[in-house]
């Protein structure tokens, strides 16, 4: 019995498959960005990710990086992952449904601007490998580039990201 319960990890299953559901392509997401919330310093603003497809499976902490123009050139480090050390959940998504991930873009204000380095971001590329590829998103917003001033999330049900 140990050797079923193994199999499907030895052959590049995933449990998603296991469990009869798809994984979800970059092709049936659409992302965009919903209303912004603030705390402390930090601005959360919620980026969608909606399956306008059949019905699939995701999970996982979205990769975000600023640019500095549509072109994707990087501005700043990418934003750190504040979800370290927490399970990712099984998100299965029908045709319209949504998750979200809070990108928390601090206040430049908050550090001393020699350590900072404030500039204008464009936007931000987010990616969910293997669920999603990179895409641009437009979403003006002022970094640090010398140090991380963004975060990123473990994604969560709905369109608010917390």
């Amino acid at each position: 019995m140990v050797l079923l319960a193994v199999a499907p990890l030895l052959t590049g299953s995933s449990p998603a498959r296991a469990a009869g559901v798809p994984t979800c392509t970059s092709a049936q997401l659409v992302v965009h960005v919903g209303r912004p919330s603030g705390t402390a310093g930090t601005i959360y603003y919620p980026l969608i990710l909606t399956n306008h497809r059949g019905t699939c499976v995701l999970w996982g902490v979205p990769a975000i990086q600023p640019i500095a123009s549509p072109s994707g050139r990087a501005v700043g480090p990418p934003a750190r992952n504040a979800s370290i050390g927490q399970m990712p959940a099984r998100h299965v998504l029908g045709r319209g449904a949504s998750v979200a991930v809070a990108w928390g873009v601090s206040e430049v204000g908050n550090y001393p601007p020699a350590r900072c380095h404030a500039a204008r971001a464009w936007g931000v590329v987010i990616s969910l490998r293997p669920f999603l590829a990179p895409r641009r998103v437009r979403l003006v917003n002022a970094v640090c580039t010398r140090q991380s001033s963004t975060t990123t999330r473990l994604v969560t049900p709905g369109v608010t990201g917390t």
